[in-house]
């Protein structure tokens, strides 16, 4: 074969290959047209014919808008004015009112709000479901779409109109300030800023309460890890109740710390690729016997370390069933755009196999959110004898060093942090380091 014709076979070749690969591209952006010819047909009708002349740019954000919310509750737009508030929602601090939001029965929900926030201290509760945010029905709404409303300038307000189950529909004026998480604390407070974190003396049960997973948690923490087993703990109760999560790798840190070897987590996805974080570090693995305490204020972040340390036989899990929001969700800013969208990718998957994500589908069955070892289930005035407990505890200063009789007021021994001592001076007794693991249902 002369080198023009193996010039002209190669042509042809590429040619073919061309046409070959084209049909589907032709195939694929005819699907693509066909199904959005709908939505440029009524932009086209309403540039021509509504009655007033509407920016391009509030018929985009609408149309996304609507988009995400055919999606789940987690999904959402963050329009270009909502960037920077966005940014700062999971960090040290933010200007809004402090609320952690979720779906539970098909109706935007309290998860909890945070510590020391203005929504705590304005008295929203855990499971309070949102009906309207300034007069706007929350109804046709994502959980994303309510928190955009939130976030705002400092010293405004916010109108919120809430369903209770032990009042009815109940309205709150909150003021929008900084909200600072300060996240580790313990029983109570000590000179110079510090925490005592011994719950029990006498048998040297320490006591580490977690109420976020922001970004340097795990700096924190380890700080008061250090602390306890310096002054000699001989077993620890990590609280988490109330803790609405947070940022994944702040979660499967903490559990790293306790955990020699084998998986934390996996993420499946739709195409069921999965995401796999395993324990590292064996070096820095701490020995202590462990409970660790949930209610149904605790969700994602929180529910992945009390299932993980439950699944690896680790923890006995204390308290009430979680929250059960176990979705990933991932920030993808969009092209020709200051703002982004909030999609939803993946689901959790505990060392056991067990999904944490609550949908509708198992709303009814035992196959959602962390389940206790020990249930102790508490009444409406024990769950807010706690969160008052803790209210008055955070906002009490140290003591001064030059008395040292003064006492800070401690941290409740409500029902559920009893039974988790009890466990473990159980524990302590027998000699044991760890539970069997349970992979309790949830």
């Amino acid at each position: 074969m002369t080198g023009r014709n193996t010039i002209w076979l190669c042509i042809l070749v590429i040619i073919t290959t061309m046409f070959y690969r084209l049909s589907p591209m032709i195939a694929e952006q005819d699907t693509v047209y066909r199904t959005y010819a709908p939505l440029v047909e009524v932009d086209a009708l309403i540039k021509r014919h509504f009655v007033e002349q509407s920016p391009d740019r509030k018929l985009v954000d609408g149309a996304i808008r609507g988009m995400m919310l055919q999606l789940d509750p987690y999904s959402g737009y963050i329009t270009p004015e909502r960037m920077a508030d966005f940014k700062f929602q999971h960090t040290g601090a933010y200007i809004g009112i402090g609320l952690e939001l979720g779906m539970a029965d098909g109706k935007i929900t309290v998860i909890a709000p945070v510590d020391q926030s203005p929504a705590m201290r304005a008295g929203i509760h855990p499971g309070d479901v949102v009906l309207a945010v300034e007069g706007r029905s929350t109804e046709e709404l994502s959980v994303v779409d309510v928190e955009n409303l939130l976030v705002g300038e400092p010293d405004t307000h916010v109108e919120l109109t809430l369903a209770r189950p032990t009042k009815g529909t109940v309205e709150f004026t909150v003021d929008r300030s900084r909200v600072n998480r300060g996240v580790v604390r313990g029983f109570r407070r000590r000179p110079r800023e510090r925490w005592d974190y011994l719950v029990d003396p006498e048998r040297h049960i320490a006591y580490i309460r977690v109420s976020q997973f922001v970004d340097g948690m795990i700096d924190d923490f380890d700080a008061a890890l250090r602390i306890i087993e310096q002054e000699g703990a001989a077993a620890l109760v990590i609280d988490l109740r109330f803790n609405p999560g947070g940022l994944l790798p702040q979660a499967i840190a903490l559990v790293d710390r306790f955990v020699e070897s084998g998986t934390i987590l996996t993420t499946v996805t739709r195409r069921e690729a999965i995401d796999t974080y395993a324990a590292t570090a064996p070096q820095t693995d701490s020995a202590l016997p462990l409970v660790v305490l949930v209610n149904n204020g605790s969700a994602s972040s929180s529910e992945i370390v009390a299932g993980a340390l439950q699944d690896h036989g680790r923890a006995v899990v204390v308290g009430e069933r979680s929250f059960g929001k176990g979705s990933v969700q991932k920030f993808i800013a969009l092209h020709g755009s200051d703002g982004g969208i909030k999609l939803t990718i993946a689901h959790y998957q505990l060392p056991g196999g067990r999904i944490i994500h609550r949908t509708p589908d198992n709303a009814g069955s035992e196959e959602w959110g962390i389940t206790p070892d020990v249930m102790v289930p508490l009444d409406a005035s024990e769950t807010e004898a706690v969160r008052a407990s803790r209210h008055t505890v955070d906002a009490s200063p140290s003591p001064k060093m030059d008395d040292p009789s003064a006492r800070t007021p401690a941290t409740l021994i409500d029902r559920q942090l009893q039974a988790a001592i009890d466990v473990l001076v159980a524990r302590i007794g027998s000699g044991a380091l760890s539970v069997p693991a349970m992979g309790g249902t949830g």
